[in-house]
């Protein structure tokens, strides 16, 4: 009887430590998928416009929270509040992504710059909330930046 939990033990320890050890692994690479999602949104951003970059990685239940006013909730009213045209450039450097040990949720940080006709208007950092969905893809769930003075 001794022996069994001598056994036991060790093996249920190796196999603990072999299971954290793919978590870790699967996270590492979740991670670098998130930073790889938010360079894209950010590359359709600058190759096309900002409200076409936004209409293809905003959730459903998306929050914006501008830089004055209310926080927009919802797809739908985020894409309206760009209106017809967005009328400026919006530029932004993803520096860093992590992902949440349930594989589900990460966020990402960067730095932006809002143009306008060209001339940058202004800049700041951004943080993004996102959610992993069913097939894999990554959507910004909260989307909020800082103007710094320039």
């Amino acid at each position: 009887m001794h022996i069994c939990k001598l056994i036991f033990i060790p093996t249920l320890f190796i196999l603990t430590a072999c299971e954290v050890d793919n978590q870790s692994h699967d996270i590492d690479v979740l991670t670098a998928e998130l930073l790889k999602a938010d360079r894209e949104f950010a590359t359709l951003s600058q190759n096309t416009d900002p409200k076409q970059a936004f209409a293809n990685y905003l959730a459903p239940n998306a929050i914006m929270i501008p830089r004055v006013g209310d926080p927009i909730e919802g797809y739908e009213a985020a894409m309206a509040s760009f209106g017809e045209e967005a009328g400026f450039d919006l530029h932004w450097q993803p520096q860093f992504a992590e992902v949440a040990k349930s594989g589900d949720m990460g966020w990402t940080w960067g730095r932006y710059q809002l143009l306008v006709e060209g001339k940058k208007l202004y800049s700041g950092k951004y943080i993004n909330i996102w959610t992993r969905q069913p097939d894999g893809s990554w959507q910004v769930r909260l989307d909020m930046g800082n103007q710094e003075t320039d």
